[in-house]
């Protein structure tokens, strides 16, 4: 079978799972949406063992950076002009931390920033909603990957 195809099925198989475990399971508490993202990104980074880590670090900076931020802004009073403001200097930082290695997936950094935005940017304990979507996001990636390129080596051997 060749790559792709393996890829394919492997990937259609953990979807299922995921759809399963995120929607069915809804006291689980994951975003199905944000697993997909970090799915992505799991790709997006190379894949195998670097498109886990590579954007782990910079995704959950980016998710724990805006939770800071977006707590700043309700301290600041939540107006429109601490708003910019701090997003603004957020942006700054999401980009400067790449100079740090663990944080250097710079798109990985928009990402979290974007799904924790998505999952309605409140500073509580959906912050852990968030990560866990997306480590089992870049888990379901990983393992997924690895799946699909044995299915692919034992239809060749």
């Amino acid at each position: 079978m060749k790559l792709l195809h393996a890829l394919a099925v492997s990937i259609a198989l953990f979807v299922g799972l995921w759809v399963y475990i995120s929607i069915g399971l809804p006291d689980l508490k994951f975003y199905p949406w944000i697993g997909f993202v970090a799915w992505a990104a799991f790709f997006a980074g190379g894949g195998g063992s670097v498109g886990f880590i590579k954007p782990l670090g910079a995704s959950l900076a980016g998710i724990l950076l805006t939770a800071l931020t977006m707590y700043g802004v309700g301290m600041a009073g939540g107006s429109m002009t601490s708003l910019i403001i701090l997003i603004s200097i957020l942006a700054m930082v999401l980009v400067l931390i790449a100079d740090i290695s663990y944080f250097s997936y710079t798109p990985a950094a928009f990402l979290g920033a974007a799904t924790f935005f998505g999952s309605g940017g409140k500073p509580d304990d959906s912050i852990l909603y968030v990560i866990s979507s997306w480590v089992a996001g870049l888990t379901l990636g990983y393992l997924s990957e690895l799946v699909g390129k044995k299915m692919a080596k034992k239809e060749t051997a």
